[in-house]
């Protein structure tokens, strides 16, 4: 990617306008964008003493980042569900703080859709994370406890009173309640539907909203249409494997 594809000598505005997601890609960066508007990348990186190169790759690398090309049906489930956990990380470590972040300072020029974000998007927040971390804590430690009995025999009866308290089916009809985490804002913005009239914050958190909807829809059809049939099977022999056990003492 040469600086002139980049648009170095282009205002921040005119490239975020271009590409929304470019905002995000800056913010990793250490580069406020509503700081920077009417200045060029090139005077940026000259005030900030960044490299363009690093800069140059560092914006690559994170607007061509697709984890979205992952083979499942290749994958055992434990390794399905490290992917779901790195996953986690990426939405609590890096998605989640900018649009906060930005959520936060946004001062859009409509009043309706800055009104609900403000009000909705923290509560999203707290019952989003809280559902991962009860997620990793229940149902992916429940499914990697079943992995490992099958290969680790001394893990029967760990396992075999785990069974006692929980269900994959339990899990999967609780799951189901978090599915749609988005859908309030989602009506609210006609599908974060971004009008030319709008104001380039608005169009920025907008973009990053409707990303992460997208992203999140796609982590929970991994988990209802792989994850949870996988995880099924897996109990299902794990208990053909406790009953044997039964049977023998």
């Amino acid at each position: 990617m040469s600086q002139k594809q980049l648009g170095f000598n282009k205002t921040l505005e005119q490239l975020i306008n271009e590409n929304h997601h470019l905002a995000a890609a800056l913010h990793f960066l250490g580069i406020q964008f509503e700081h920077y508007t009417e200045f060029t990348l090139s005077e940026i990186c000259q005030k900030k003493g960044i490299a363009l190169d690093f800069v140059e790759q560092k914006i690559k690398d994170f607007l061509t980042s697709n984890y979205n090309e992952v083979k499942f049906d290749s994958l055992s489930v434990d390794l399905i569900i490290e992917y779901l956990k790195h996953a986690h990380y990426i939405f609590i470590k890096q998605r989640l703080p900018f649009i906060v972040d930005i959520v936060k300072k946004f001062d859009g020029d409509f009043p309706e859709i800055k009104n609900e974000l403000k009000l909705v998007f923290p509560l999203f927040v707290e019952d989003f994370v809280s559902h991962i971390y009860e997620e990793e804590d229940t149902l992916f430690n429940y499914i990697q406890l079943m992995h490992k009995s099958l290969e680790d025999v001394s893990l029967i009866n760990k396992v075999q009173a785990k069974m006692m308290e929980n269900s994959i089916k339990q899990f999967q009809s609780e799951h189901e309640i978090h599915d749609d985490h988005l859908k309030g804002l989602r009506n609210l913005t006609n599908e974060f539907e971004i009008k030319p009239a709008y104001d380039l914050g608005t169009k920025v958190v907008l973009a990053e909203l409707k990303k992460l909807d997208e992203e999140l829809r796609y982590h929970a059809k991994i988990e209802n249409n792989i994850l949870f049939p996988r995880a099924l099977e897996l109990e299902r022999s794990v208990l053909a494997r406790v009953r044997s056990k039964i049977a023998l003492n």
